[in-house]
């Protein structure tokens, strides 16, 4: 008989929030929190945050049956009786549960009530239930709670890891609870379900995030996999930009990696739908000539728009916001954006293909041949064996190695020699070897660290690395790599019970310790989260479920 693998890991800072595949979510009006560390309960972030927690001074025990992004349930110890307590979401607005008699508390952080929140509580032979809403005066019953309580378990064991060992298998359990968390509904500029990198802060789309997002929504459905990519389409601007990040009614004016057509190319691959390629096909198409028009130089590769005022914040078109790589310099033909931009045109001649596009299939193939000859003579350091960026103005190689120089195995122009010195810097303790996985710059570099991007592993480019040596059949490096990756993550959220959005290649500090463009705050602060290292973030999730599902022989608890 298979043990079953539980989703019971309490960790401070873990998102609860209503999820939009449960219904209706309304994005200025929402409830979200975050577990406490000191109580059973949950800080809830509003303008005048709050905190709804049992009170432990009579309890000797605790014990979770599940802990979800949006249902907690377990019970306490007290006066020689176990006795049930119960949060879960009913509504994107109201919280209900079950709590012992007099023990359930309400805190602002004003110290005064917020009428907008609204509290009833209701006794029972064994207790009490509750319910907490911004909807005004809803209430609840025993029997609704104990109803609410089946259905969101029951979605949860759907997803039950099998032959997987304990550990990677509770991960991958909240990587899926992370998932649901991500969702809204229609709203706004958005006309299909919508993901964001978390609930709090961030809170809108994110170009590239619903692109790693879609990579392991599809666990839960195809159709989540779709809407990702499509609700990134919808915004669309009549020019053919899209922005970086976008709300139901609001949006940026700068943009992010492109790598929507590779995201729609999985998906076709996985389902056959060609339907869905012709449904994204020509905003693909209008998306790709934009970038083409407004970010490609004289030579024809490809540059990010530079922050030039803001030191901490250098290059977020990049999505690599305060990377060393970005210190001191102007325009720059980059490797990451022209490498992007090859694998996009490889994506758009499969689908081309796909759609019976014959003409344009070969335009596209013809001009991801054009990237590649280009990349390779402007972007490869002979010297260094390595390639890096060009300085626009200065004419000269920028030569500043990052996990950026390893994409051309991700775009696939690589030659059988630059393929081997690329693997031998993979393979260097002194370059981009280290004990979690592939840091974002290499340990000898005099900025590496801690902080976002100067150092720490990134599970998106892990997984863009691990596909690029699969790509050119270096299968043993790849599975060190994500091995590596995956099992590291679920040490730490076996003791932090949270996903980290970086994570320290040396596997010596919590990421709850790390610099986030500047010092750390400790003890964790819920109100300075976007200061710290963000918890239960998108695409650590994301991508973590997704690599467990396309490589389970590598986690198997018979291995173990």
């Amino acid at each position: 008989m298979r043990t079953m693998i539980k989703l019971n890991t309490w960790g401070q800072g873990a998102l609860f929030a209503f999820s939009g595949l449960e219904g209706q979510t309304h994005f200025n009006t929402q409830l979200v929190g975050a577990l406490l560390g000191d109580h059973p309960g949950i800080h809830f972030f509003s303008s005048d945050p709050f905190d709804l927690y049992m009170d432990t001074t009579d309890v000797s025990g605790l014990v979770w049956e599940i802990v979800a992004s949006d249902i907690i349930l377990g019970k306490a110890f007290i006066r020689n009786e176990w006795q049930k307590l119960c949060f879960a979401f009913s509504s994107n607005a109201t919280v209900v549960g079950i709590c012992p008699a007099g023990s359930l508390r309400l805190v602002f952080a004003s110290g005064k009530n917020d009428p907008a929140v609204s509290l009833h509580t209701a006794g029972t032979e064994d207790g009490c239930c509750f319910c907490l809403s911004l909807e005004g005066g809803a209430e609840c019953s025993r029997q609704a709670v104990e109803e609410l309580i089946e259905k969101r378990i029951s979605f949860f064991d759907r997803f039950q890891p099998v032959n997987l060992n304990e550990a990677v298998g509770k991960t991958y359990l909240h990587a899926v609870s992370v998932m649901k968390s991500q969702v809204y509904t229609p709203e706004g500029v958005f006309k299909h379900l919508w993901t964001t990198p978390e609930r709090y802060p961030h809170q809108k789309l994110w170009l590239w995030d619903s692109c790693f997002h879609s990579l392991g929504n599809h666990i839960i459905s195809e159709q989540l996999a779709m809407d990702s990519i499509l609700s990134v389409l919808d915004t669309l601007q009549p020019d053919g930009m899209i922005p970086h990040l976008s709300s139901p009614d609001q949006h940026s004016k700068i943009t992010q990696p492109p790598l929507l057509a590779w995201s729609v190319e999985k998906i076709v691959r996985r389902t056959g739908n060609t339907d869905f390629a012709a449904r994204c096909y020509d905003g693909l198409t209008r998306y790709l000539q934009w970038d083409m028009d407004h970010r490609r130089t004289e030579s024809g590769l490809f540059f990010w728009h530079i922050n030039r005022d803001q030191a901490h914040n250098r290059c977020d078109e990049s999505g690599m916001d305060n990377c060393s790589r970005f210190d001191d310099v102007e325009e720059m033909e980059c490797i990451d954006f022209s490498c992007f931009m090859k694998r996009e045109a490889d994506a758009m001649s499969s689908l081309a293909n796909a759609l019976s596009k014959g003409t344009d299939a070969e335009k596209w193939a013809a001009y991801a041949r054009e990237l590649s000859l280009l990349i390779n003579e402007r972007l490869w350091d002979e010297s260094d064996q390595m390639y890096c960026d060009f300085e626009v103005k200065a004419q000269k190689l920028h030569r500043f190695q990052s996990i950026c120089s390893f994409l051309p195995l991700f775009a696939g122009i690589c030659s059988d020699r630059q393929k081997e010195a690329l693997v031998a810097s993979l393979k260097d303790p002194k370059a981009f070897k280290t004990p979690f996985s592939v840091p974002t710059i290499p340990v000898s570099d005099p900025t590496f660290g801690t902080d976002l991007w100067c150092g720490p592993v990134w599970i998106n480019y892990v997984y863009l690395l691990a596909e690029g040596l699969y790509r050119y059949g270096e299968n043993e490096l790849a599975d060190e790599i994500i091995r590596n990756t995956v099992e590291g993550i679920a040490r730490i959220f076996i003791n932090d019970g949270v996903f980290y959005e970086y994570y320290d290649s040396q596997c010596l500090v919590s990421p709850s310790r790390f610099e986030r463009k500047g010092a750390p705050i400790i003890p964790y602060v819920f109100s300075k989260r976007i200061t710290q290292t963000i918890r239960d973030y998108g695409w650590t999730a994301t991508l973590y479920a997704a690599l467990v599902h396309e490589h389970p022989n590598l986690f198997s608890s018979v291995s173990s």
